[in-house]
């Protein structure tokens, strides 16, 4: 039995590089979402380098790269929020046990 090959579109392929770069997460992971195959899109990585400065083609807009460091920002500022909660529920618990 013959396996069917899949054809991309440079569009889908561009968004896959894309989403790869945005997200800084591993291929497999990316790949993983995007429902295609990690050695795939890190072949589509390669393609879309630069060979001689090693910088990626593919451009972000401006909007783009302002919408996810709003994004980045606001992650950060929940991952914060959840550690104070977290040292407030130790300090909690910790004389919770002494006093007993």
């Amino acid at each position: 039995m013959s396996k069917k090959i899949k054809y991309y579109s440079e569009e889908f392929k561009m968004q896959a590089v894309r989403r790869y770069y945005e997200n800084g997460k591993r291929a497999k992971l990316t790949g993983r979402e995007l429902g295609i195959p990690d050695a795939t899109l890190r072949g589509w990585v390669n393609s879309y380098m630069d060979k001689d400065s090693k910088k990626a083609k593919v451009s972000l807009k401006e909007e783009d790269l302002s919408s996810l460091l709003k994004a980045k920002e606001d992650r950060i500022k929940e991952l914060e929020e959840e550690n104070i909660i977290l040292k407030k529920s130790i300090g909690i618990f910790t004389r919770d046990t002494q006093q007993k």
